[in-house]
C-alpha cells in the first residue's frame, strides 16, 4: 500500500513563523515535524508574493537534502518575469505560485501573459489559488471556466488549480478533463467542506479523474499529518493505482520532482 512516496504538494511556511493574523504555527520546524509524523516523503512549499520569501525558500529547500521544493512567488502587477529566472534555474523551484485574489488581478489579465509564455517554454508549472473567496476580485474571475480559456490559449502551460477551485469542483473536473495541461489539487477542502456537495464532488473526481488530482494539505492552515489521515480515509475505497497517482505520482510528474 502506498509504495509511491507521499508528496504533499501544497505547503506554506514563513520565516518568522507567523501566519498573517491567525494563530497558526507556520515555522519550518512545525512543518518538518508534521511531515515526519505523517510519513510524508517530499513537500512543495508555495511562496506568497506578499511575504517576499523566495530567498528564504531557496535557503530552506537547499538545506532539506531533496525533501523540500518550492514554487516561486510572483505578483505580475509589481514584478517582472526576468526576476524569476535565478530561482527557477536553481533546481529548487519547480514552478510559480499565483494568488490572483490576494493580489487583486484577473488570471486573464494580459500582464500575466509574459509569465504564461515563459513558463510554457521552460516547462514551469503554475499553481493558481482558485478558491472563490475575495472581498475585491469578482468571483467569476476565479471560475474554472476562466482557467479553461487560459489552458487552451497556452496549451503547453502546466496549470494546477488549488483547492479544486471550490466550490466549483465539478466545473473544475470538466476543465481538467478537457485540457491535458490542467490539474487540480485537493488541499484544504476535505474537512472544511464536510457534509457538503464539495466533498462529494471531490470524491467523484478522485474516482473518475485520479490522473489529474494532486494531493496537498495547505499547512499551516491544515496540519500536514492530520490532513493526510483524513484524505486516506476519504480515498480508502479507491484502487491502489489511483491512490498512488493522487498521493505522489501526479505531483512528481507535474512538478518534476
Amino acid at each position: 500500500m502506498y509504495n509511491t512516496p507521499v508528496v504533499d504538494a501544497h505547503l506554506h511556511v514563513s520565516e518568522d513563523g507567523r501566519w498573517f493574523d491567525t494563530k497558526y504555527n507556520a515555522t519550518l520546524s512545525a512543518l518538518t515535524e508534521q511531515m515526519d509524523m505523517g510519513g510524508i516523503a517530499k513537500g512543495v512549499i508555495l511562496g506568497l508574493a506578499q511575504l517576499e520569501q523566495n530567498d528564504y525558500l531557496r535557503k530552506i529547500c537547499g538545506e532539506s537534502k531533496g525533501r523540500l521544493f518550492a514554487l516561486a512567488s510572483f505578483d505580475p502587477t509589481k514584478q517582472a518575469v526576468d526576476g524569476l529566472t535565478p530561482y527557477l534555474d536553481s533546481g529548487l523551484f519547480k514552478g510559480v505560485k499565483l494568488h490572483p485574489r490576494r493580489e487583486n488581478y484577473s488570471p486573464m489579465d494580459e500582464r500575466v501573459f509574459p509569465l504564461y509564455e515563459t513558463a510554457s517554454k521552460n516547462g514551469w508549472a503554475i499553481n493558481f489559488d482558485a478558491f472563490a473567496h475575495s472581498t475585491r476580485l469578482p468571483m467569476d474571475e476565479l471560475r474554472p471556466a476562466v482557467f479553461d480559456r487560459i489552458a487552451k490559449k497556452f496549451p503547453e502551460l502546466k496549470m494546477v488549480l488549488s483547492h479544486c477551485a471550490a466550490p466549483w469542483v465539478m466545473e473544475a473536473f470538466f476543465a481538467a478533463k478537457s485540457n491535458p495541461n490542467l490539474y487540480l489539487d485537493c488541499s484544504f477542502i476535505i474537512e472544511r467542506f464536510r457534509n457538503s456537495s464539495v466533498l462529494m464532488d471531490l470524491l467523484y473526481t478522485a474516482r473518475h479523474l485520479d490522473a489529474k488530482l494532486i494531493y496537498g494539505s495547505d499547512f499551516p492552515e491544515e496540519q500536514a499529518h492530520r490532513y493526510l489521515s483524513l484524505a486516506r480515509v476519504e480515498f480508502n475505497e479507491l484502487p491502489e493505482e489511483k491512490k498512488r497517482n493522487i498521493f505522489g505520482l501526479n505531483a512528481i510528474k507535474v512538478y518534476r520532482l
